[in-house]
């Protein structure tokens, strides 16, 4: 079974990974979650909620903080449980000081959370390199094998191949610059830089925000793990990971911020076009992160796709 083996994965990857201290503080001003805690790869989740599982995956940089508007309400997707994770090195999770923070590891360690929590018709969402993650998991639990795991998938401004990167990761992928850039500028300054081109409209950045983002970086191993993380943000097999793509069989729904500067809407059409039957939705005005710029359009065009009650969603 693919799941014992995800195990063995994580086990290896995880071996040096302390769980934070429990029940950790969730980011100002999320809500207190119905359930929190930490999987045994080191992964701190939080759960609102009961119903069908909807899980949520961050992207590079962020963490769980970024879903806040998912939260913010008990009624935001009625009749789904509402599931937050920051991935290893991100956000409350382990940062520890090895090697195993490559996409494949993170994916792994996803897949074992997914197994701890038995979650059954899942939908799974994923915003940028969180999108990546996503598409790797989605990849496994379509598998003939995994029947009845994954039910949807959403990709957020998603990564999925290896071109047309965004400047800021090429920077903390070159030997060297990474690591200066990271320790010459504040945590609050690189949130900051990062936010501002996320953004379309970067005057909806909010002090508070920044914050949140500059928190985990300025963490004891936070630095280094985000540039272990940037380093392995592309497998060496990504051309065989690609030519999976048509293998993702369950509804998926690709939206995209149309002035997102980070990655382009062709990165959004190539995946529209890799896996069949997949639907894409844009939003105006809005870049990299709809579900903070654009939280109310996000949330709509996400219920619509669910099959929940909305109104015209604007674009």
């Amino acid at each position: 079974m693919f799941f014992a083996a995800a195990l063995t994965l994580c086990c290896c990857a995880s071996a040096s990974a302390d769980c934070p201290e429990i029940p950790v503080p969730m980011p100002s001003p999320m809500r207190a979650p119905t359930e929190s805690g930490c999987s045994k790869g080191g992964l701190h989740y939080a759960i609102y909620g009961t119903g069908q599982p909807l899980l949520a995956i961050h992207g590079l940089g962020a963490s769980m903080y970024s879903w806040r508007n998912f939260v913010a309400h008990e009624d935001t997707f009625p009749g789904y449980q509402i599931i937050l994770i920051d991935l290893k090195g991100a956000g409350t999770s382990a940062k520890p000081h090895d090697k195993n923070y490559s996409i494949l590891t993170q994916r792994d360690l996803v897949l074992q959370f997914i197994q701890e929590r038995n979650l059954e018709n899942l939908t799974l969402v994923g915003n940028s390199y969180g999108g990546a993650v996503s598409l790797l998991v989605a990849i496994k639990l379509c598998e003939p094998q995994h029947p009845k795991i994954l039910s949807k998938l959403i990709l957020i401004d998603s990564g999925g191949y290896d071109l047309l990167l965004p400047w800021y990761l090429k920077l903390l992928r070159t030997p060297g610059l990474g690591w200066l850039a990271l320790h010459i500028l504040s945590p609050k300054q690189s949130a900051d830089t990062v936010l501002k081109n996320a953004y379309y409209n970067d005057h909806l950045i909010t002090p508070e925000q920044i914050a949140a983002y500059a928190k985990p970086i300025g963490s004891r191993g936070g630095r280094y793990a985000l540039l272990e993380i940037a380093k392995g943000v592309i497998p060496t097999d990504i051309d065989k990971i690609i030519a999976q793509y048509p293998s993702i069989n369950v509804p998926t729904y690709i939206l995209w911020g149309l002035d997102d500067k980070v990655i382009p809407l062709k990165i959004g059409e190539m995946l529209h076009a890799a896996i069949g039957g997949s639907r894409l939705e844009l939003i105006n005005y809005c870049g990299h992160v709809p579900q903070e710029e654009k939280p109310a359009e996000t949330i709509c065009w996400m219920r619509e796709f669910l099959g929940l009650p909305f109104q015209s969603c604007p674009k």
